[in-house]
Order: structure tokens, then sequence, then C-alpha cells
């Protein structure tokens, strides 16, 4: 009787709404919002949010669904009708201010940049839809956050740049006592010194490198000015790209040939790194990839700097599956990337095959390697590829290698004598072995079977959702700048991924149960 339903008088446009995404959002979607996490931000007797958590969280997410800006996704929720009925909101309590949006933003960087949110509606939403989470996938994609490319002559400059103007708004009477000539090359004609031709770049770096040197020398002992972030940035830029010179008036200042790809990348967002994709952010995810699912999910979210490796994001990534799913997947999909005999190992402790190819054999790798031996459960060697038996298993370095000791009579005329990976001690053939050099050697033998290659397909349907996930939700270059942020907004715009295919399902579903009435037209 009071619900917002009474606001749409017209039979036809209510029929539309009930057949649309709103309804589905609203009746499913949006109970799975979590407000009870949000309790601790407030204060248990007087205190409470201006605006329900709801639909404050319902806002954020719909931003990413439709990839707005907050003033567009503010001018939605004033006048959408679809966005009343799916948040169940009254036309004329269907307002916020972009200051609230700013504010609860401001508590999901505290919730560890919205991985708590993230996960708690996730969770939800898997249990409503029924998703199978024992098979997943995994991969990374490139991201950019709200930075303009630089050279390296544009580095220098801006962050220069950047410092002085600092300095004159906060400290001018330090800035007036800067060189007339170095304040004039980059806040009187501002960017004038950055934006050169090919033939002149060269000799305008080496000036900019100069003007680095003076500067970061004379503020490096200033109490005041060097508690300033800029002046921070300023001086790693001189620590990362300049060679010190040996005396304190250089006429030229040497560059580093090939900087840390940890170095600052732009001013404006100092946790920026380099990568071989390139200057930004790398993204994590893995989403459920069980054919019998009506839709996937992604299951977990991360982000790392682009010069990381995908290699140390196995195990964090399982432990977030875990959390939000409530168990480690039985079998993930990755790419080569992510496979080592140190991530296979880890993920089998965890329950989970880490189902990666490994990079072909070396040229100097023998023939017959240690996948070819037989093993029992706890790791042991139980014969050779000939069928030998060793007469005697020891464990070093604190159980983390272990031997296999053969008898040098069944060695003897052995056909793989000259290929075995096996030792010659105080005659006896050694074999010396760990957990993933094993677990590699299996992997080797496994990824060359149909088998494995026919069940590894599966893995490639990852990179439909990074593909979606920037064209249609803006992922790949950010409205927003530095890590937290960063992270914040990544994992907005993949909840709303979410909710989208979610919504999306139940949608054909109520429309595949009843049929669409005849047009009254």
């Amino acid at each position: 009787m009071f619900g917002v339903e009474q606001f749409f008088t017209d039979p036809a446009k209510r029929e539309r709404l009930r057949r649309s995404w709103a309804h589905q959002y609203r009746t499913h979607a949006l109970p799975l919002i979590d407000e009870s996490r949000f309790a601790k931000y407030f204060d248990p007797e007087n205190g409470r949010p201006n605006k329900p958590v709801r639909l404050v969280v319902s806002v954020l997410v719909l931003k990413e669904r439709f990839d707005l800006t907050d003033l567009e996704a503010l001018d939605e929720l004033e006048w959408n009708a679809a966005w009343h009925y799916a948040l169940d909101l009254p036309p004329d309590d269907a307002h916020a201010c972009q200051k609230t949006l700013h504010n609860f933003r401001a508590k999901l960087l505290d919730d560890d940049q919205g991985a708590g949110l993230f996960e708690s509606t996730t969770a939800r939403l898997i249990e409503s839809a029924g998703l199978r989470t024992g098979r997943q996938r995994q991969d990374s994609t490139h991201i950019l956050s709200n930075i303009k490319l630089l050279t390296r002559l544009g580095l220098f400059v801006q962050t220069v740049t950047q410092f002085l103007e600092r300095l004159r708004n906060e400290h001018p009477r330090l800035c007036a006592d800067v060189p007339e000539e170095l304040r004039e090359r980059y806040l009187d004609r501002e960017g004038y010194f950055g934006d050169a031709r090919a033939s002149e770049a060269p000799r305008r770096l080496e000036q900019t490198a100069l003007d680095v040197h003076y500067l970061v020398r004379r503020f490096r002992g200033h109490k005041t000015v060097g508690a300033m972030e800029s002046f921070g940035l300023l001086a790693r830029l001189y620590a990362e790209q300049c060679v010190p010179p040996k005396s304190e008036a250089p006429e030229k200042i040497e560059l580093q040939e090939r900087p840390s790809s940890a170095s600052l990348q732009s001013p404006s967002d100092p946790d920026a790194t380099y990568g071989h994709k390139g200057k930004g952010y790398e993204v994590q995810l893995t989403e459920t990839c069980d054919e019998q699912n009506p839709f996937q999910a992604v299951t977990s979210a991360a982000v790392h700097g682009a010069n990381e490796s995908d290699q140390h994001q196995v195990v964090p990534a399982l432990e977030q599956i875990d959390r939000t799913c409530g168990a480690t997947p039985a079998t993930m999909h990755a790419d080569a990337g992510y496979a080592s005999g140190d991530n296979i190992v880890a993920a089998q402790e965890r329950g989970t095959d880490l189902a990666a190819p490994i990079g072909s054999k070396g040229p100097e790798e023998c023939k017959a390697t240690l996948g070819d031996f037989n093993y029992d459960a706890a790791g042991n060697v139980t014969t050779c590829p000939m069928g030998h038996a060793p007469v005697e298993h020891r464990a070093i370095r604190r159980g983390a290698t272990r031997l296999a000791i053969f008898a040098s009579e069944s060695c003897k005329g052995c056909l793989l004598r000259d290929q075995c990976p096996t030792e010659t001690r105080r005659g006896t053939r050694v074999l010396r072995y760990s957990a993933p050099e094993v677990a590699v050697a299996r992997r080797r033998i496994e990824q060359e079977t149909s088998q494995f290659k026919e069940r590894h397909k599966i893995r490639s349907g990852i990179e439909a959702t990074n593909s979606e996930l920037k064209r249609g939700h803006g992922l790949a270059k950010l409205r927003v700048r530095r890590r937290p942020r960063v992270a914040l907004s990544v994992r907005l715009k993949i909840l709303a991924l979410n909710v989208k295919r979610y919504v999306a399902h139940l949608t054909r579903a109520a429309a595949a149960a009843v049929p669409a009435p005849a047009c009254p037209c």
C-alpha cells in the first residue's frame, strides 16, 4: 500500500517496470547489501547515516554499472524512474549530494578499500544464485589511473612544477629565494619547458636535471619544506633517475640508463609503477567457470603494481576466494605466468589443483625428469622410471630437500643412465629433489596430454570478462588516482559486474516464465 508502486499509476508502465532489471534489482539484489558491517562507523545511540547505507551503496554500484560520473549518477537518481523503482524510493526522496558519496567512499577506504563490501555482497550473491565455485580461473589485466602518460622530460618538468607551485602557495618567501630564471621556466610559462620537439628534448632534460639537483640540494635540510609531499616526490625523482655528481656545482647531471620499474611515473600518482604492459596498475581477477552455472561471478579482485609478477598472486587470490566462497576451489585455471613449483605446492596445500602450464624444458635439461619417477602420498620416491626402488630416503635442509638413494648395482647397465637426474655418490646413485621441483616435472608431462589441453581451454573465457569490465564499466582508465582509491574503484566496478550478471539472469528467467503481453497499440 505504501510502496513505491503507488507513484506509478499507469498499469502498462508498472508492468514494464516489473519486467525490467529494476524489479529484479529491488527484489533480489538490494537485500544482498549487508548494512550491519557499516554500523561500526556510527555512534550506537545517536549516530546514523544521513542516507540509508543500501541506497548509497546502490548508487555507487549503479554508477559503476553504467560507467557514470558522480554528477551523472546523482542526476539518474533524481530523475530516472527505473532507479526510483529499483531502489524502492519515492521520487520526492530520490536525492543525494555528492558529499554523501564522497564521505561514504572514505568509509569504504577504511573497510580495506572496499574488499569487505565486495566479499560480503558477492558471497550472498553466490549463495542466492546457487553458483558452483569448485572450478575457477585467474588472470590479470592492465589498467591506468587518472594520469597523463609522461615522457622522461615531462616527468621531470611536471614534478618540478608541482613542487614550485606548492612552495609558492605555502611558503612564498622561500619560493622567492629560488633563482628567477628557474622559476620562469616552470611557473611563468607553465608546461612550456616540457613541450619540446624531439631535437630539443635532450638539451632541456639536461637543464631540468640540473634544476632538480639544485632544488633538492637547496631544501634538503629545511625542516618545513622537507616535510612537504611534493618535495618528497622531487627527492625521490632525483634519487631514482639521477647519478649523484662528485662536485657540488656540476655542469651536467648524469641520468640513470635504466631506472627501476618501481620508480616514479607521475607526481600525480606516486603509486603507479611500470611493467611490461606499460605504466599503471595490474588488476588480479578470479571468477567461477563451472559450465552448469547460469552465469559466472568474479570471486576475488585485487590491485597491485604494474611491475609486480603474477607469480606472487596465487596464494592471496586463494585466500580471498576462501573468504568469499567459504572454501578454495578444487581447480584453478591460470596461464603460464602463474605457474611455478612453489605455487602448485602451495595451492595443493589449500586443496586446489593449480591447472597452469609450465614453460617448456630448456636444452640443458635431461630427458629423464623427476616427473618420470613414482612417488607415494608422503612425497617419497617409490620407483625410478625403470622400476627400481630406492634403498633409503633422507631429508635435509629441514625437510625442504629430499634424497632418494639407489643401490649402484641396480643402476648398472641402465638404458637411462646417461640421461638420469641422479648423481653418483660413494658408490650409490642419489636423486636430490624437492616438492616444487617434482610438481614442475609432473606438470610438464601432464600438460602435453590431450585431457589437460581440453580441460584448460576454459581459462580463456576470463579474457571476455576483462574486456567487459574495460569496455562496459570503464576499468581501462579510471577517474581516480593513488592505489587505495584505485583499489576501491576497481572493486566497486567488479561488484557492479557481478550484480549486473545476476540481475540479467533473473530478468531473463522471469521473461521466459511469463510471456510478454500483447501491445495495446
